[in-house]
C-alpha cells in the first residue's frame, strides 16, 4: 500500500511539473502572440504565474525555453495539415491547400516571427523550420503530382509552388503589402492556379 501511495505521489509531482513546464512554454507563446518577440525570463514567469526561479528549474536558459516552444509550435502547426485528396479536381485541391495554409500561417505568424529572430543562433529552431519546409514540399509533391509530371521543368514548378505557398510569401502579403486575410488568400490562390494550369 505504501509503495502505491509513493508511486501516486511521484506521478502527481511529475504531472504538476509537466503542467508547469507547459504553462511556461505557453506563456512565452502568448507573449509572442502579443508582439513581444524576445521576452525576458521575468516577463515569461509573470505570464505563467510562476517565479523566475521556477522558470530556471525547468529550463537551463532562455535558449532551451525557445527550443521547447519551437517544438510546441511545430506540434500545433502540424494540426492544421490534413490530407487533401490528390484525386480532386485542380480547383478543389488549390482551394483546400490555400485554405489550410492560410489558417496555419495566421495562427503561427507571431511565434514564427520570434523564431525567425532566433534562428541564426539556434540549431533546433533551424531544424524545426527545415522540417516544416520539407513537409510542405512533400505535400505539394503529392497534391500536384499530375501537374509536376506534365511539365518539362518539374523542379522549377515545385520551387515556384513552394515560394507561392510558403510562410515568407504569406508574411509579405500580410505585413509588407498590408493585405487582409481574404485578399492575401486570393493572391496565393491565383498564383497557384496560374502556376498549375
Amino acid at each position: 500500500m505504501a509503495s502505491i501511495q509513493g508511486a501516486e505521489a511521484v506521478d502527481g509531482r511529475l504531472a504538476r511539473s509537466a503542467r508547469t513546464r507547459l504553462a511556461i512554454v505557453d506563456a512565452l507563446r502568448s507573449l509572442h502572440h502579443e508582439g513581444d518577440l524576445l521576452p525576458t525570463a521575468p516577463r515569461v514567469a509573470e505570464r505563467a504565474g510562476v517565479s523566475v526561479r521556477t522558470v530556471w528549474q525547468h529550463f537551463d536558459d532562455l535558449e532551451m525555453l525557445f527550443v521547447e516552444a519551437g517544438r510546441r509550435d511545430l506540434e500545433i502547426a502540424l494540426t492544421f495539415v490534413t490530407p487533401i485528396d490528390a484525386g480532386l479536381p485542380l480547383a478543389a485541391r488549390v482551394d483546400a491547400l490555400v485554405d489550410q495554409r492560410s489558417r496555419m500561417y495566421e495562427e503561427m505568424a507571431p511565434v514564427w516571427r520570434a523564431a525567425r529572430l532566433k534562428a541564426p543562433f539556434s540549431p533546433q529552431i533551424r531544424l524545426n523550420r527545415d522540417r516544416m519546409v520539407r513537409l510542405g514540399r512533400e505535400q505539394l509533391e503529392r497534391l500536384f503530382a499530375a501537374e509536376l509530371a506534365a511539365t518539362p521543368e518539374p523542379a522549377a514548378l515545385l520551387a515556384s509552388l513552394e515560394i507561392a505557398t510558403g510562410w515568407a510569401a504569406w508574411e509579405s502579403l500580410r505585413t509588407e503589402l498590408a493585405l487582409d486575410v481574404p485578399a492575401a488568400r486570393a493572391a496565393v490562390e491565383l498564383t497557384v492556379r496560374r502556376l498549375t494550369t
